[in-house]
């Protein structure tokens, strides 16, 4: 997840208008509990909305500017992390993850979207729940667009304690456009989880590093990713019979075969964009990303 990376705003009074609501509406979808949020309203007429789901850290801020660029009128839907993922009850597979989050759409009226997209972890959920809701049945799937996402790889084990501490800094340093590897002593990951994110951000910060996060915040999140990293590691896909489009960055590990021996319909589509995991959803790769989740839409 290499590649030229861009520092972020300082705050959110620098934000942009539009981004600086959606991060307000994003709080107060945490304080209600995550679930269904409506990042753009649809015109009349303009059919089902697209539905994107959260990435591995539960959050759908970072969609915001994908939600910009996509071409006006139809609604665009996010499904933020929830009791499911940052509660304290039994840990769901992936398959429930899924199913919990079409039956939060059914609720909203929303019986099948125009298409299912996420980013990372989110793709590989998106790809369940297109195969749920063809499976059994005649209706048709909707078309899955995986943006540069990766089933969890069958040889690999699973993260202990300490790589699952060291994964999610890595990854709030990869969104916030951060580089801040080098700051962080190794012994940090070996400390008790409160204790390793306390000494993290402390380091970060002394680096002049801030990633803007509450203590509170943090462990919420942290939560998420440990628990989605656990969901996600448990799951095999299983072969979908709908369309699926896979955007991939030059630069990422995330490769198209394992999704591609999963087709078992039409043949998986991909589409190579330049840059890194992270880059994908930021100017300019993101205009990039835009056209082709408006051309999937566009083609229904």
């Amino acid at each position: 997840m290499s590649g030229a990376r861009t520092a972020p705003p300082a705050g959110a009074e620098e934000l942009s208008p539009t981004k600086r609501a959606l991060l307000e509406l994003m709080r107060s979808r945490r304080a209600a509990g995550g679930g269904v949020v409506v990042l753009r309203d649809g015109a009349p007429g303009a059919g089902d909305p697209l539905v994107l789901v959260h990435p591995i850290g539960g959050g759908v801020f970072c969609y915001a500017e994908l939600g910009r660029r996509l071409p006006p009128g139809r609604a665009v839907w996010a499904l933020a992390a929830d009791g499911l993922l940052d509660g304290a009850g039994p840990e769901p597979t992936l398959a429930e993850l899924a199913r919990h989050y079409r039956e939060l759409l059914a609720a909203e009226g929303l019986r099948t979207p125009a298409a299912v997209a996420g980013w990372s972890f989110g793709g590989v959920v998106a790809h369940e729940m297109a195969r749920q809701w063809s499976a059994g049945t005649d209706r048709p799937a909707p078309p899955v667009v995986l943006i540069d996402s990766a089933p969890w790889p069958e040889e690999a084990g699973a993260w202990t304690p300490a790589e699952t501490l060291r994964a999610f800094v890595e990854d709030l340093l990869g969104w916030s456009g951060t580089e801040g590897h080098e700051a962080l002593t190794p012994a940090t990951w070996e400390l008790p989880a409160t204790e390793a994110l306390a000494s993290a951000m402390l380091q970060l910060r002394l680096n002049g590093q801030d990633l803007g996060l509450s203590a509170a915040d943090l462990h919420i999140k942290y939560r998420v990713f440990a628990r989605a990293t656990r969901v996600m590691r448990a799951h095999r896909p299983a072969r979908h019979t709908g369309p699926v489009t896979m955007i991939r960055a030059a630069d990422s590990p995330a490769r198209p075969e394992p999704w591609a021996a999963l087709c078992d319909g039409p043949d998986l589509d991909v589409v190579t964009v330049p840059g890194d995991h992270f880059g994908v959803l930021r100017d300019p790769v993101v205009r990039r990303v835009a056209e082709v989740v408006a051309a999937t839409l566009a083609s229904i």
